[in-house]
């Protein structure tokens, strides 16, 4: 048997009392050192308010888990390590919610716990879904001058079972006496009448059951512009659209507008009903009036009296003056005068209750054949057109319908002519029944000046009296001579 030496045991005992020294020097380090101050810090301002859904999902099982049903997990962590930040000793968080401001404290409430989590310091909390955190602070021990939202688990949508619906209703102001040229203004109410169940996050991303992108479209084909694109149930909004009235529309004497809306229900198209707002257009009342003047020139116009009459080579010139005299705009207004020929008008669009002057462009001459008839008879219409082309566009063109007035007539009689009413009637032919004028045969002249049968028949008889006392004075002069 091996036997060991003085000087070797006296070195394993000196080795075993050095490391009792050292292992005892370092359990009195150990618990003569003080204990990390606690202290009472707050969330980092950046990460509120906040819904669960609009931070970093993490669906830990440790931290909350999730996703829950109707239920948001939230996690806060302080920064950096557990030896200078320390760890959490309690969590105060305040959240905005339906009925007010709400305050929820960890590990005190139901479904929260502070843990340490791959050695750092969690403290975590499940909420109603749809809560908005809007303040925390926070006891630890350590130096953490504040703590974050780690990460959310926002909750699960259970399946909707509801019907998405939405209902239009149309109007168009005004609703009468709409002219051509006229807006009609159209407003379109789109309601959400979603039913079914409630939705489970009325606060997280527009609602849960909202209908959205919110469109009108109708036949007019116009731009429609909607105050609001995202409906919850019971919700409404009002979408507008203006139209401008064409000569078609007053043709028909109405406007009947058909529109319907849509939207979008978790990428579902939804269609309202369609609705109809109806519209009338004033009477259409198109007329044209004329009035006709003949001015004749001669060339013994300082000889021939200015009695109106006309004579071979007299020169005629027409004027008219043309009335619009119904209720809407008159274009191409026209003169047609056959006798005059071509005709100038100094406008060519009346609007209704104006007027224009207008002539022929060259006078009329006087012919022997209207001299032999005794009389020139002229007849004028005005012509136009309402619903033109010039209310339309280029690729629509209509030259609307034809307008025209009653025709009127202006009669210049030939001087010493059958029809000149200063002659006898029987110069036109309108004698007795055997058309003798008389009982000679002969026509019997008419009478002019002043009556002078009596002042012819008292001359007559002077001189007769004057002849007898001439005669008697001679008698007696040869009967005193003779005697």
């Amino acid at each position: 048997m091996s036997r060991t030496s003085t000087p070797q045991r006296r070195v394993s005992i000196r080795a075993g009392l050095a490391a009792l020294g050292l292992l005892s020097g370092t359990l009195l380090l150990v618990e003569g050192s003080p204990a990390l101050a606690a202290s009472t810090i707050g969330i980092d301002p950046g990460d509120v308010p906040t819904t669960a859904a609009q931070v970093t999902q993490d669906c830990a099982p440790s931290l909350g888990g999730g996703p829950r049903p109707n239920e948001d997990a939230w996690v806060f962590s302080p920064p950096g390590n557990r030896w200078t930040s320390g760890t959490f000793q309690s969590v105060t968080a305040t959240f905005s919610t339906p009925d007010g401001a709400v305050t929820r404290s960890i590990p005190t409430d139901p479904n929260s716990a502070i843990t340490s989590h791959t050695g750092t310091s969690r403290a975590w909390i499940r909420t109603p879904a749809g809560w908005t955190l809007t303040g925390a602070s926070a006891v630890v021990s350590g130096t953490a001058e504040a703590f974050v939202l780690a990460h959310a688990c926002v909750a699960s949508k259970p399946p909707w079972n509801g019907h998405p619906k939405l209902r239009l209703t149309t109007t168009g102001t005004p609703a009468s006496g709409l002219q051509v040229g006229k807006k009609v203004v159209y407003r379109h109410t789109v309601t959400n009448e979603t039913t079914g169940t409630d939705d489970p996050h009325p606060h997280s991303n527009g609602g849960y059951d909202a209908i959205t992108h919110i469109a009108v479209s109708d036949d007019t084909r116009g731009h429609i512009t909607c105050r609001r694109t995202s409906l919850r149930p019971g919700q409404s909004t009002t979408c507008t659209g203006t139209y401008t009235v064409t000569w078609q529309d007053v043709e028909k004497g109405k406007i009947v507008n058909s529109a319907q809306a849509t939207g979008s229900f978790h990428g579902r198209p939804v269609h309202s009903n369609r609705a109809t707002a109806v519209v009338t257009t004033e009477e259409v009342q198109a007329s044209l009036s004329i009035d006709t003047k003949a001015r004749i020139e001669s060339d013994c116009r300082y000889t021939c009296e200015n009695d109106g009459l006309a004579t071979l080579d007299d020169r005629i010139f027409y004027t008219y003056r043309v009335a619009n005299t119904g209720t809407v705009k008159i274009t191409d207004v026209a003169v047609d005068d056959p006798s005059a020929g071509p005709v100038v008008c100094n406008s060519t669009t009346l609007a209704p209750g104006t007027s224009t002057d207008c002539h022929a462009r060259d006078p009329y001459v006087v012919t022997e054949h209207d001299v032999e008839k005794g009389k020139i008879v002229n007849t004028a219409k005005a012509t136009g057109r309402y619903g033109s082309h010039s209310d339309h566009d280029d690729h629509d063109r209509w030259d609307g319908h034809l307008v025209e007035s009653d025709p009127v007539t202006v009669t210049v009689c030939i001087r010493d002519g059958k029809y000149d009413p200063g002659k006898d009637d029987d110069d036109h032919g309108d004698g007795d029944d055997d058309g003798k004028g008389g009982d000679d045969g002969k026509g019997e002249l008419p009478l002019t000046g002043h009556d002078s049968a009596g002042p012819l028949a008292l001359g007559g008889g002077l001189l007769a009296a004057g002849s007898l006392l001439l005669g008697a004075a001679r008698i007696r002069r040869r009967a005193y001579i003779h005697i």
